[in-house]
């Protein structure tokens, strides 16, 4: 059950510090199995450069989305000269578009309601002329509850977006499980369980449209959000796992400007690394590399939380499935159930952010065995 892992890049072809087989490489070194390549600008940019970094990208076993700014649609509510945007998605279709490895090209982020119709059209147009998927990255807010009742209206509204377009991926990015402090009374817990929520809301969207479902996942601090600790990226890439993301994408790699509400990137503009670029690669590698393998061929199937509930996630009972979990100090956990034709597996993670647990193992009612899980830790169960 391998998990795609990707990242932002908001970094221009002709401002990066290396060539494309170094920046393949240093990918590789993430355990990333998707690239996504640099911004590409055919006025400014070199053709035979992103050309390389696709090409590196197959040498190397990667899959890459494509970020051009022939495609790519910056949000607006303007009407989309149609015309035009198929003679620039043709012209970038026939640069790349014939690459085995490109997974997609970018098309856009964080749509509002009345940015949807646009984005629609350029989807449908992408479609007529490549038979490479676009991407694009949702994000559920409160500044939608102008356009929308609430998450349930939203994920309808998604949902039929998805269909219309083809997309193969759902994605949406929600940082708020790393809020710095409580800024105001209860601010990190409410954070935690928008997090959650968001998990349960998009894959809920991917899985009714059969798409794959991608999560961003957040490595540079900013704003309220705090630098994350190795902690932090274990809680993230575990937790989004058990809720049934197929793909993590991490915001972001590469310094691309300097900005003082921005405060560490695992790569910053000089190309030096900090100790979260460690922390990617360390667990991003374990997952695909340990719990993936330990998983084996399976799909997401259901998901509970145990001692306090999440996002609206189910409360594991006695009887819900056929493995039961107890923490021993009280602490929090998600089990979830995956199933294939080897039968049941289950995830187990410990869902505190700061602390280990020790958890107990049982099947049908009989103790099996006992686990210390460090925070954000995994551990998978043999149904």
């Amino acid at each position: 059950m391998k998990t795609d892992v990707s990242f932002w890049n908001y970094t221009r072809l002709s401002r990066h510090y290396v060539r494309p087989k170094e920046a393949v490489s240093e990918w590789r070194a993430l355990g990333v199995t998707v690239g996504f390549s640099f911004r590409f600008d055919p006025a400014e940019d070199s053709l035979q450069e992103m050309k390389e970094l696709i090409e590196e990208c197959g040498r190397q076993g990667l899959k890459i989305i494509v970020y051009d700014a022939r495609v790519y649609l910056p949000a607006s509510e303007a009407a989309l000269d149609e015309v035009a945007y198929a003679s620039l998605a043709r012209a970038a279709a026939q640069d790349f578009g014939n690459y085995p490895q490109v997974a997609g090209f970018y098309l856009g982020d964080e749509p509002s309601k009345a940015q949807f119709p646009r984005f629609l059209r350029a989807a449908c147009i992408l479609a007529s002329v490549t038979d490479k998927p676009a991407f694009m990255n949702f994000s559920w807010c409160d500044a939608h509850l102008k356009d929308f009742s609430g998450r349930e209206e939203y994920a309808a509204y998604l949902k039929d977006f998805v269909k219309e377009t083809g997309l193969k991926i759902v994605s949406n990015d929600r940082y708020s499980c790393l809020h710095a402090k409580d800024y105001e009374p209860g601010f990190c817990e409410a954070g935690i369980s928008k997090y959650f929520a968001d998990l349960n809301l998009f894959r809920g969207v991917a899985s009714a449209c059969g798409a794959k479902y991608w999560t961003s996942l957040c490595c540079v601090g900013h704003w309220m959000y705090r630098t994350p600790s190795e902690a932090d990226i274990r809680w993230q890439v575990n937790t989004a796992v058990a809720h049934g993301a197929q793909g993590i994408q991490w915001f972001f790699l590469y310094q691309h400007r300097f900005a003082d509400d921005y405060y560490s990137y695992p790569i910053d503009i000089y190309g030096a690394r900090n100790e979260t670029f460690g922390y990617i690669a360390r667990h991003c590698r374990t997952l695909n590399d340990h719990t993936a393998r330990a998983l084996g061929e399976v799909r997401f199937s259901k998901v509970w939380h145990t001692g306090k509930s999440y996002g609206g996630t189910p409360l594991l009972s006695p009887g819900d499935a056929e493995i039961f979990v107890r923490s021993d100090h009280g602490q929090g956990g998600i089990l979830s159930e995956f199933s294939g034709r080897e039968g049941k597996k289950y995830l187990l993670v410990n869902s505190d952010q700061q602390y280990g647990e020790l958890y107990h193992i049982e099947r049908n009612g009989a103790k099996l065995y006992h686990v210390w899980l460090p925070a954000g830790g995994a551990h998978v169960i043999s149904g």
